[in-house]
């Protein structure tokens, strides 16, 4: 089968890669390689995979490598709410223009499925357990680009076949690291520091393992129909304060330092039902919150990453390196000004 991944050089972009290679089918990465760490592809990525550095808001890029796929998934854009708040208008470029434009040229290939990765963070806060069926509930930029790229796909795929896969919190070990996501960071500094930073506790984030992301696009990529899953586990719904406290058990000597009883900036609260995706891949999803810290405690403990606060690690702190250095901007086409159009006509003029 041949598949195209854009953005397939990224923290899971990079494992997906090197694992749909291992099994046989003929991979073309797309990756702008905007962060500050002077990515080789040649390292990150199997000698098998075709590589091509592109701008995902290309649609002569996009267009070039859609022509022949069976598959084009689509993983690229700005994580996390600290990052599409530095430039909001380039995380909507990135977020949602960009998925938006490589469906277009996914329907002029005539592709037999497209695959977009949207998060969990489109649930925001709600009370009790939310499933796919629950109404989303944005808080910020990047939810609110993934809930608009939710919604459009469909109309714009029109009959190609769609899976949108909304993730958890994903943490572990990849060849593109990032160490800003909850474990990871928490691990990460009690390692380096003996302190586990903890803002609040009681909110609730569901969690998944870098592998196991993975695993479900594999399985994905061969599954007919159109689908819409939740992707993690039951039994790794987590509050911020439980994770906290895996941490110090399983990281020698760290302790957990208490800040604010609140994180003001990320009001995320949610538990989230994975029953649809047991249901259709009963055998995904099964590594733990205490292997994903074991994995990252290593990592860092044998100097593999030396300095777990180096900007190559964080995608905020990354981002605005490249911005700095001209490695990414708004790029403000005609296709870029009429989606981001779309976006402000639902949640309102950009900042």
């Amino acid at each position: 089968m041949r598949v195209v991944l854009l953005g397939g050089a990224g923290y899971i972009g990079s494992v997906a890669t090197d694992r749909l290679v291992r099994q046989g089918h003929d991979v073309t990465v797309v990756d702008g390689l905007i962060y500050n760490r002077n990515d080789d592809p040649g390292e990150l990525l199997p000698a098998a995979a075709k590589f091509v550095q592109g701008d995902l808001r290309d649609p002569v890029v996009l267009g070039e490598v859609s022509a022949g796929a069976d598959v084009v998934v689509h993983l690229g854009g700005l994580v996390g709410e600290p990052a599409c708040a530095t430039d909001e208008r380039l995380a909507v470029e990135l977020n949602y223009a960009a998925p938006i434009l490589a469906a277009d040229s996914a329907v002029q290939a005539d592709v037999g499925r497209f695959v977009f990765f949207s998060s969990c963070s489109v649930y925001g806060r709600h009370e009790g357990t939310v499933d796919e069926d629950t109404p989303a509930n944005p808080l910020g930029i990047y939810a609110r680009t993934k809930v608009l790229a939710e919604r459009r796909l469909p109309e714009v795929l029109g009959s190609i076949p769609t899976t949108i896969l909304r993730l958890a919190t994903v943490h572990g070990l990849s060849p593109r690291q990032r160490l800003d996501s909850v474990v990871n960071r928490m691990t990460s500094r009690a390692v380096a520091d003996g302190r586990i930073p903890l803002n609040g506790g009681g909110q609730r984030r569901p969690l998944v393992h870098v592998n196991d992301v993975v695993q479900v696009l594999a399985k994905a990529l061969t599954m007919t129909g159109d689908h819409v899953w939740n992707v993690g586990s039951d039994q790794e719904n987590h509050t911020i304060g439980d994770i906290a406290k895996t941490v110090e058990d399983v990281v020698s000597l760290a302790v957990i330092d208490y800040g604010p009883e609140l994180d003001e900036a990320d009001a995320r609260d949610y538990r989230v039902s994975f029953a649809r995706l047991r249901e259709a891949m009963p055998e995904v999803c099964s590594t733990t919150l205490k292997q994903g810290i074991q994995e990252i405690a290593t990592v860092v403990a044998e100097g593999i990453v030396k300095d777990p606060q180096d900007p190559q690690y964080d995608n905020h702190a990354g981002l605005r390196l490249a911005i700095a250095s001209d490695r990414v901007a708004v790029l403000g086409s005609q296709d870029c000004k009429r989606l981001h159009a779309e976006y402000v006509g639902v949640f309102g003029d950009a900042r």
